[in-house]
């Protein structure tokens, strides 16, 4: 068994036995690629497909997160340490493969030294039942969205996501 004294021996300091190479640093930078083997052949055929991407189907806006994150906690009420929680309610999309629409975001507090926060309590703890879950989310977001029309944050497409989700859900729970 080797000892510690066996692998650290004092003595003369480590010297390198080949010089450092010095050169021009690695060119990483490539040229764009072009169309694959099919695609070219399917241009040439008069067959090629116009793939262009999609807008997204729903609202997506990294002002609004930010702006949700910078209210208060809408459960405790903590200041200054908020995240933009998506609502997690399977009826509204969660847990379908879908991303939820930014819309659909309320102001949770992270977690601190000793003290789960509130995003973590929603998310994962079943401190609610779901009908209770399912009620404060709707509530909170209410909050948030009035809040946030308050001050002018509140934008169009979000009120547009919102009425095709919650409105939706909430007739459909009546």
């Amino acid at each position: 068994m080797l000892s510690r004294n066996s692998i650290l021996k004092p003595g003369k300091p480590l010297q390198r036995k080949t010089p450092l190479q010095g050169g021009k640093p690695l060119n990483r930078s490539r040229e764009p690629k072009g169309p694959g083997l099919a695609q070219r052949i399917a241009a040439s055929l008069g067959r090629a497909l116009g793939h262009q991407h999609s807008e997204p189907s729903v609202f997506r806006s990294p002002r609004h997160r930010k702006n949700v994150a910078a209210m208060r906690c809408i459960c405790c009420g903590r200041p200054g340490a908020s995240q933009a929680a998506h609502l997690n309610l399977l009826a509204l999309g969660k847990g379908r493969g879908w991303k939820l629409s930014d819309a659909l975001t309320i102001p949770l507090c992270v977690d601190r030294i000793g003290v789960i926060g509130c995003h973590v309590r929603l998310d994962s703890s079943g401190q609610y039942d779901k009908g209770t879950s399912a009620a404060l989310q709707i509530h909170w977001l209410g909050e948030t969205r009035d809040r946030l029309c308050a001050a002018g944050q509140w934008p169009e497409a979000a009120e547009a996501d919102f009425q095709r989700f919650v409105v939706t859900y909430l007739e459909r729970a009546a």
